[in-house]
């Protein structure tokens, strides 16, 4: 595997992450050729669009009262297939379940083929796959895993192995629980990434060269059920006003 390393960018309810990343294979994936001797650098579009906060779902999804928060999900959807089509190079990456769902029962058959194409080839991929990136503090495990089935049934249903998620993508949640990333260990996941540390914590790691690892996140599992390779990004934290 490669090393992995990250810069964040946002762009209004849209984000970028460029990444030096492991390479994965199998029939779904098309990953571009790389250079043993150089720095493959892979600039990899991702949307976050919380299912809920400063507005409600359906003012996230239709794009009502920008005044609060500048957002529209179905706005997000549109384009990225719509430029997808336009250059077999370029990829992207989508998260909350919930807002795909609703957005792709209102598609029609064409655009729904012109999707499943575009996940078969590997040039729209989903990470997480849960109904949506579930807080880690406050909740039981019952209520996420069951949030993450409702998801992750829809995207199997929908697409079969091609839609199976490879990471645990929690780039918001305030935390993390040593339990959830058991789970999502038991679950299949490969790694999980995630943006908010202690900034003492992040300060520390990105001294030592530590910001990833290998989460040995169960003490009564036998190794390695419940390990599971985890990544920082470098520009997020929980800081002191947090």
């Amino acid at each position: 595997s490669h090393n992995i390393v990250y810069i964040h960018l946002t762009i209004l309810n849209q984000t970028c992450l460029i990444s030096v990343m492991r390479v994965f294979t199998g029939v779904c994936c098309s990953c571009p050729a790389t250079k043993p001797s150089m720095l493959n650098v892979h600039l990899v579009p991702h949307t976050h669009d919380d299912v809920g906060w400063l507005k409600t779902v359906d003012q996230y999804y239709y794009g009502g009262r920008n005044y609060i928060q500048h957002a529209g999900v179905q706005y997000i959807l549109d384009s990225v297939v719509s430029e997808l089509q336009k250059d077999p190079a370029r990829r992207f990456i989508y998260v909350e379940t919930a807002f795909f769902h609703r957005w792709w029962s209102e598609q029609s058959a064409k655009t729904r083929n012109i999707v499943t194409q575009l996940v078969q080839e590997g040039r729209l991929e989903f990470v997480n796959g849960g109904w949506c990136m579930s807080d880690e503090a406050s909740t039981h495990y019952s209520a996420v895993i069951d949030q993450m089935t409702l998801g992750l049934r829809f995207l199997n249903d929908t697409f079969g192995e091609c839609g199976r998620p490879r990471v645990a993508w929690h780039i918001d949640p305030f935390g993390h629980a040593r339990e959830h990333a058991s789970i999502f260990a038991q679950m299949g996941y490969e790694w999980v990434l995630f943006g908010r540390l202690d900034y003492q914590d992040k300060g520390r790691r990105m001294k030592m060269k530590e910001m990833e690892m290998v989460w040995r996140a169960s003490e009564s599992l036998k190794p390695p059920t419940a390990d599971l390779f985890t990544g920082q990004l470098t520009n997020q934290s929980a800081g002191k006003s947090y």
